[in-house]
């Protein structure tokens, strides 16, 4: 049994990185998810009454992220530009007319949207010009979603003998789940194991990409079967609880075949078949829709020398554009967060 698998629970780690190599806990941000969460939620401002909120909130909580889960290695992946081409051919409507956050934490509004838009977008420059002054590595792929970027990566991470820790919201992650790889939600402040997702939703990470598929995603603008939830799924095909079993529209319909009264969400899920299995190619992060050309970059980069805390320059950006008052204790958290990763690198090559 994977190491991780019984101190994960706790959520907080002791200090048992010693001995350990470059990859062998690999701490997977899904930075966009933090981004707009904190960019919503965190109501800072800088010395002229500029919203900072979006980049300071990200920092802070990556450093306790790094706190909590004492990675040998942090990956910061962003949606690649045009997004995933792939999926959008297969399905046009995929994530069209996502409209940003609406519940904004503050005590003012911006003049107007545009308004609005210019300093998402600043922020998120400045973010990124910040997060290339510390030892963590940042992933952005053209026509590649960060969702397909971070599964591969827990593949390569697992290959080379190491744990990830996926730090996300998004419950397409779920489908990840295994002894090697663990999903943190940091709204729930929860860890989510094999174990703790078939207990809390009784579906086995193993099938919860075919419960994704029947049930949809609002947020990505796919639609699915009607009537499909949880209990519901459960009630009629229980086996979803069953790492072993082979879940489909067609084994479904063999399974109802003859009898007198089919339940109708079940005649729902045989009768959109081709939904489900439109789905199945949109949500399946296992096998992912990215080209052997991306995984081999995603590869490289990976195997890549790591880079060191440039303390200097980070310093001089973060006064640069005022984010300072927004991170208390300054040199505490850089010590306390970032100073130990360095540490690993000169390890890359190490299993």
């Amino acid at each position: 049994m994977s190491k991780l698998h019984s101190i994960f629970s706790n959520m907080v780690f002791e200090d048992d990185t010693k001995g350990m190599s470059y990859n062998s806990r690999v701490l997977l941000i899904d930075a966009m998810n933090l981004f707009i969460r904190s960019y919503a939620a965190v109501p800072s401002m800088d010395d002229n009454g500029r919203h900072i909120g979006g980049t300071v909130g990200f920092l802070k909580s990556l450093g306790l992220a790094i706190r909590t889960f004492k990675p040998t290695r942090c990956i910061i992946v962003f949606d690649g530009k045009g997004g995933s081409q792939r999926r959008r051919k297969i399905f046009p409507q995929y994530k069209a007319n996502r409209k940003p956050p609406v519940r904004l934490n503050r005590a003012y509004d911006m003049t107007t949207d545009e308004e609005e838009k210019e300093n998402m977008k600043w922020q998120l420059v400045t973010l990124i010009e910040v997060l290339e002054c510390l030892p963590v590595t940042i992933f952005a792929m053209d026509n590649v979603e960060a969702d397909d970027v971070i599964a591969y990566l827990t593949q390569l991470v697992t290959q080379s003998g190491g744990d990830s820790i996926i730090y996300s919201t998004d419950k397409d992650f779920y489908q990840l789940a295994s002894e090697n790889v663990k999903v943190y939600n940091p709204i729930k402040k929860k860890t989510f194991s094999e174990d703790v997702i078939l207990e809390e939703f009784g579906i086995h990470p193993k099938n919860f990409h075919f419960f994704r598929a029947l049930n949809g995603d609002k947020s990505d603008n796919i639609d699915g079967v009607k009537g499909v939830g949880e209990t519901t799924l459960k009630k009629y095909l229980p086996e979803v609880a069953d790492p072993a079993a082979d879940l489909t529209v067609d084994k479904i319909a063999q399974k109802y075949a003859g009898q007198k009264k089919v339940p109708k969400v079940i005649q729902n899920i045989i009768s959109n078949k081709d939904i489900v299995e439109r789905n199945l190619y949109l949500m399946n992060l296992h096998e992912g829709v990215i080209s052997s050309d991306a995984r081999l970059k995603i590869a490289n980069a990976y195997h890549t020398t790591g880079v060191d805390l440039r303390k200097v320059d980070l310093t001089k950006l973060l006064f640069k554009y005022k984010l300072l008052s927004g991170i208390p204790n300054y040199d505490v958290w850089l010590a306390t967060n970032f100073v130990p990763l360095n540490r690993f690198h000169g390890k890359e090559n190490e299993t």
